[in-house]
């Protein structure tokens, strides 16, 4: 006799039965046409005979599907499916083909009677107690359940699967949708990863039910119908996060970030080069631009073509998001960075009634002299932020530094200015030198580029090459000159400063600056994107199915949001990466072992 002991079952494999099923099992080829296309499919069952009151039939235990097996090998399968079913060990090597297609056998009939045996209180049970072979214990079919239980716990909560069936969706499909979801949150990658992770390593589908299908062109299709619901599944997620948490909804923080596609794409329209925040020039990228509120919550999202320039995305970013949600044109304000705070966008933010916090470019009419006077808003152990502050009617300005960003700046310049001059000198003494470039216009390029790299230095010394011209011979460069330009020291003044412009004349500069801050929430989320939830890679060529993938991580990023909040609710600000890893302790298995027979 065996038992197999998982997680909530016991099966018992007694004598030749699987819970009186007898184990005299075979494979029978059974073929089906269809009437419409006359095309003849086979397939192979694994049948038994068994008796009735109507005498003996044939009964199916599993269809295999379409094997490629040859006929003298069929008896050989269901043997080999008949002895690891019943825990007995083979006394021949068995065709590790043959091997491979009974475990998949074995697994199915299992998952199948985990399915369909029914599930008793556990206090309800009498106690039983069994004498058993202990170097008979097997462990097998490991599948992670911790992170997936709490996901799929959070799905729940916020109603995603009564929505997706509202939309059209089918039942069936559901448990694709949330492996590709969930599965962003516990192994981030593509939708092949994604679909071979949930396939062989998680037990997900134990919690939300086997999908018809969970083929990886399933998993695709699955991905479009929920790309297609993308509007309806951001405006009810914004509504019940709204309810659930009691979200005041005052402030928008409104960001982009690009990320970069493997591959030519060329079946994908937005897919162009531009500059690239990840660094990656030589790839194509795709723009994802994000609006989450002051505690962080997304609340709309939009893809743009990868050389989308930012300052021409906030107007149809709002419209989009006012259409969906109209309470929110109502007493708000924007918070932007210098990237999309033109002076076109800020008349928009005034015309639509919008209020505003934006980062000026420049530095206004400040004067060095006034970062003397500035005066401390605030004071910790970690920086000290001072401010000055220029009132005008309808507007008002704010200068910033804090000592940690002063510091920054100044070591940012130091280091290049450092080099650029090391540098510098290096080109001047190679005009002496045999072997080093010599000819003017050459010296030039060789200075543009020096100045391109290092740009913060560059700014504050002025270079200039001489050129000495020889008869019949191209111009030498002479010599390299360099010195400081006229505003070097006030450069310096205004290093670790930035300006803030606003139209909440009557708030205080602390309120003011405290509300800009938030923008770190948006850069969080797309931090957490990109790292903890599979933005990239990208691999996919067409332009839906890259849309998708990156949809994807943004509903990913919704239950993220709502797993750390809850923590930091409960004075917990530990961060996904980390529950995940604790959760990853917890997992599912399968334990095999022989027990004595009763005389």
């Amino acid at each position: 006799m065996a038992f197999v002991v998982t997680h909530k079952y016991i099966f018992c494999f007694t004598g030749g039965s699987i819970s009186g099923m007898p184990l005299s099992m075979y494979i029978k080829r059974v073929r089906k046409s269809n009437r419409h296309s006359k095309k003849v499919y086979e397939y192979l069952h694994l049948v038994e005979n068994v008796r009735t009151k109507n005498g003996p039939r044939q009964r199916l235990i599993l269809n295999l599907g379409t094997v490629d097996l040859s006929p003298e090998h069929y008896k050989d399968l269901a043997n080999c499916i008949e002895a690891m079913l019943s825990g007995q060990q083979h006394l021949f090597n068995v065709n590790p083909q043959i091997s491979k297609l009974a475990r998949k056998a074995t697994d199915k009939i299992r998952h199948k009677l985990a399915t369909d045996q029914p599930i008793e209180k556990s206090d309800a049970l009498p106690a039983t107690y069994e004498q058993i072979d202990a170097a008979s214990m097997e462990a097998s079919q490991v599948r992670s359940l911790g992170s997936e239980y709490v996901c799929h716990s959070v799905w729940n909560e916020l109603g995603l699967t009564d929505l997706l069936v509202s939309e059209g969706i089918a039942p069936s499909v559901i448990p694709l949708m949330q492996a590709l979801v969930i599965g962003r949150l516990v192994a981030p990658g593509s939708e092949v990863h994604t679909w071979n992770w949930a396939e062989h390593r998680s037990a997900l589908y134990e919690l939300t039910g086997r999908p018809l299908r969970a083929s990886l062109n399933s998993i695709y299709r699955a991905g479009d119908r929920l790309f297609d619901c993308k509007d309806a599944i951001e405006t009810h997620l914004a509504e019940r996060e709204k309810d659930l948490f009691d979200l005041p909804e005052r402030i928008c923080l409104f960001d982009l970030t690009n990320t970069y596609l493997e591959g030519q794409a060329t079946g994908n329209p937005k897919a162009k080069r531009g500059h690239s925040k990840e660094k990656r020039s030589d790839c194509k990228l795709l723009t994802l631009a994000l609006v989450v509120d002051e505690l962080g919550f997304a609340k709309y999202s939009r893809l743009y073509p990868g050389n989308q320039t930012e300052c021409n995305t906030l107007k149809q970013i709002i419209e989009s998001l006012v259409e969906l949600r109209p309470h929110l044109a109502r007493d708000r304000t924007i918070i932007l960075d210098a990237g999309i705070a033109t002076a076109d966008n800020i008349a928009y933010l005034k015309t639509s009634g919008f209020h505003y916090i934006v980062v000026q470019r420049g530095k206004a009419d400040f004067i060095p002299d006034e970062t003397m006077t500035m005066q401390i808003i605030r004071q910790t152990d970690q920086y000290t932020l001072e401010v000055k502050r220029h009132q005008l009617e309808h507007e008002a300005f704010l200068l910033c530094r804090s000592t940690g960003r002063t510091a920054k700046d100044q070591a940012i310049r130091s280091r290049q200015e450092t080099l650029f001059l090391e540098r510098l000198q290096y080109y001047q003494d190679g005009l002496g030198k045999k072997g080093h470039t010599k000819v003017y216009h050459k010296v030039v390029e060789m200075v543009g580029r020096l100045r391109e790299k290092y740009p913060r230095a560059s700014k504050l010394y002025d270079v200039e090459v001489i050129a000495e011209q020889r008869p019949g011979k191209k111009a030498q460069a002479k010599a390299i000159t360099w010195e400081k330009r006229s505003r070097y020291d006030t450069e310096r003044q205004f290093e670790g400063c930035y300006l803030l412009r606003t139209d909440h004349t009557t708030w205080t500069d602390l309120e003011i600056w405290e509300t800009y801050v938030m923008l770190t929430r948006v850069e969080r989320a797309f931090r957490s994107m990109k790292s903890a939830l599979g933005l990239r890679p990208n691999f996919h060529q067409l332009e839906q199915r890259a849309d998708t993938h990156l949809f994807i991580s943004v509903l990913a990023y919704h239950i993220l949001h709502v797993i750390e909040h809850k923590l930091r609710l409960c004075g917990d600000h530990r961060s996904w990466l980390t529950v995940r890893d604790i959760l990853s302790t917890h997992q599912r298995l399968t334990i095999e072992f022989n027990v004595k027979e009763q005389d």
